[in-house]
């Protein structure tokens, strides 16, 4: 048995929710936003963090040189996606406003079904990668 910290950094992103933390598949506990928590495991437990139907990837914590997990939001979901998402819905619809009657509408509208289906494929096929868990060793 062993003490291991779990932090949760400060974000916006999420800010609200706390994070579930699962060890060998049960809860523990919930972590707020900026919190720190300890936690006692057994040798060789897996520890994943989880929000609502998301997650993060499952980690083995079998080495004895880990002594802190850190989780956070994906950045990549949680930053460029809507960012990249509302340029890309904004440009499709100048294009629709200022050219009526053009192709583009075809490119435009692929645009907008690859952004759906990115956003579908996040909730379901990489929902553990919605979270990051970074192991941090001293």
């Amino acid at each position: 048995m062993r003490q291991l910290k779990i932090t949760r950094l400060k974000e916006w992103a999420n800010r609200r929710f706390s994070y579930k933390i699962l060890v060998d598949g049960k809860e523990q506990f919930e972590i707020a936003n900026g919190q720190e928590r300890f936690l006692t495991i057994d040798e060789g437990a897996t520890v994943q963090a989880k929000i609502m139907w998301c997650g993060s990837r499952i980690v083995d914590i079998s080495s004895d040189k880990v002594k802190e997990l850190r989780v956070r939001g994906n950045k990549g979901v949680h930053i460029l996606f809507p960012i990249l998402s509302f340029i890309a819905l904004n440009i499709c619809v100048t294009i629709n406003i200022v050219y009526p009657d053009n192709g583009l509408k075809t490119a435009v509208t692929s645009i907008i079904v690859g952004v759906m289906i990115y956003a579908l494929c996040l909730a379901t096929i990489w929902r553990n990668k919605f979270l990051d868990i970074e192991l941090v060793t001293d």
